[in-house]
């Protein structure tokens, strides 16, 4: 729904505002033009400029600290289960949520209260060393309570989590919080110069073959049989598929829309790229089948997770190309979201062939924030593959990470043009 992100009355900021095509509380019109275009009070503008604007809201005023109470919500807690193996060596250990409890949630100013029927859970916002979202479940991580999983039943996980992430800021300030996630991490904690040490100059990791073939003559045959029924059915335009190399290992980094994305780019190259997926699309073993063979492998991105970087130096190392959305998430706005660190330092350590990559049009698809598709073009544009420096990770400093970011967001930036 599209209050899932626009939550507060962009006008007045009022939190449950939408009645109809109206604000319940200062009466401004409403009107979804498309997924992607807004019109509130008359004024027709991309939905990425109302969203800001919500942001640019303060915390909602509080009584006794209190900044925001919530309706029912589940909580669910991280077990392992299972071990997954697939092409090349890839190998991973599973997760999955397991159901705890249900209550209600409270913001406050110094901590996150959880209220059960079976017991109560206080996490001081000092505790927290990592905060996203997935659906509407915000992934809260505590150093003393591990990985929480609150799944709103009942209203926006989105509210939630920027709210959230803003009593974060108010707590932490003055010190300036640039991500959120896998990690809590500031502004003033990267590194300003080279540690002594010289770290590895070639990443290399350990590989033992699970299958006796690397490769899946069932998806090639469905990648065959996909590619006009995906290019009639959703008007895809791709340019620059000659920039994506017929050997050798690369990085391909796109910006991440809709989850059509991954489908899109794991059809129409002649060869294949491997993604990462996030653990709980690992859920079931016929899905589990399938992702392997689509050249996928998990990831915990509401954590530092050491098995997918092995798994990112595994494939890279045997030649193949790994795909990285560098945004680390879907966007919910159609804007282009800040790239995450982690990316960027696994490219500068890898020292390999970055490839380039804008879409458009895939939002309208299905945003975020949406259920259901709807037809609309969507552009793909290839860019010409570029060479960041090799820098060893413990020889990585501020300048290399900013410089870094800076060069592969202008390069998206330039595919997509206007779109985002």
């Amino acid at each position: 729904m599209i209050t899932d992100i626009l939550y507060r009355c962009p006008s007045c900021g009022r939190f449950d505002w939408l009645e109809g095509n109206l604000c319940r509380h200062c009466g401004v019109g409403f009107r979804l033009v498309s997924r992607s275009i807004v019109e509130i009070g008359g004024d027709r503008k991309p939905i990425s400029h109302w969203y800001r604007r919500i942001l640019s809201f303060d915390l909602p005023a509080n009584r006794e600290g209190v900044i925001l109470s919530s309706g029912r919500v589940a909580l669910s807690r991280e077990a392992h289960r299972g071990t997954f193996k697939g092409f090349s060596g890839v190998t991973a250990r599973r997760y999955t949520r397991l159901p705890f409890d249900r209550g209600g949630l409270t913001l406050k100013e110094g901590e996150l209260v959880f209220s059960g029927g079976k017991e109560s859970l206080t996490v001081p916002l000092g505790d927290v060393v990592a905060l996203t979202i997935e659906s509407d479940t915000i992934i809260v991580i505590s150093r003393l309570l591990g990985v929480l999983f609150f799944d709103f039943l009942a209203e926006s996980g989105k509210k939630w989590e920027d709210l959230f992430r803003h009593a974060l800021e108010r707590f932490h300030a003055p010190r300036r919080i640039v991500e959120f996630y896998p990690r809590l991490r500031f502004e003033d904690s990267f590194r300003p110069s080279p540690a002594k040490a010289p770290g590895h100059q070639a990443l290399a990791m350990p590989v033992k073959m699970w299958y006796p073939s690397n490769t899946s003559l069932l998806f090639t045959v469905v990648r065959a049989l996909a590619r006009p029924v995906i290019e009639r059915l959703y008007s895809v335009e791709i340019r620059g598929l000659e920039n994506i190399p017929e050997t050798g290992s690369a990085l391909l980094m796109s910006n991440h829309t809709s989850f059509m994305d991954s489908i899109i780019l794991g059809t129409f190259p002649r060869r294949h790229i491997w993604f990462m997926a996030k653990n709980s699309e690992y859920r079931n073993p016929l899905m589990t089948w399938a992702l392997i063979r689509a050249r996928s492998f998990p990831v915990r991105r509401y954590t530092v997770d050491v098995a997918a970087m092995r798994n990112a130096i595994r494939i890279v190392q045997q030649g193949h190309i790994l795909g990285i959305y560098p945004e680390g998430e879907r966007c919910w706005d159609n804007s282009l979201l800040p790239l995450r660190f982690g990316a960027m330092r696994l490219a500068l350590a890898l020292g390999r062939p970055i490839i380039p990559v804008g879409i458009s049009g895939a939002y309208e698809l299905m945003p975020r924030w949406e259920s259901s598709l709807e037809k609309s073009p969507v552009r793909i544009r290839i860019g010409e593959p570029f060479l960041l420096d090799h820098v060893p990770g413990p020889r990585q400093t501020k300048d290399h990470v900013f410089q870094a970011r800076e060069k592969v967001r202008e390069s998206i930036s330039a595919l997509l043009g206007d779109a985002c």
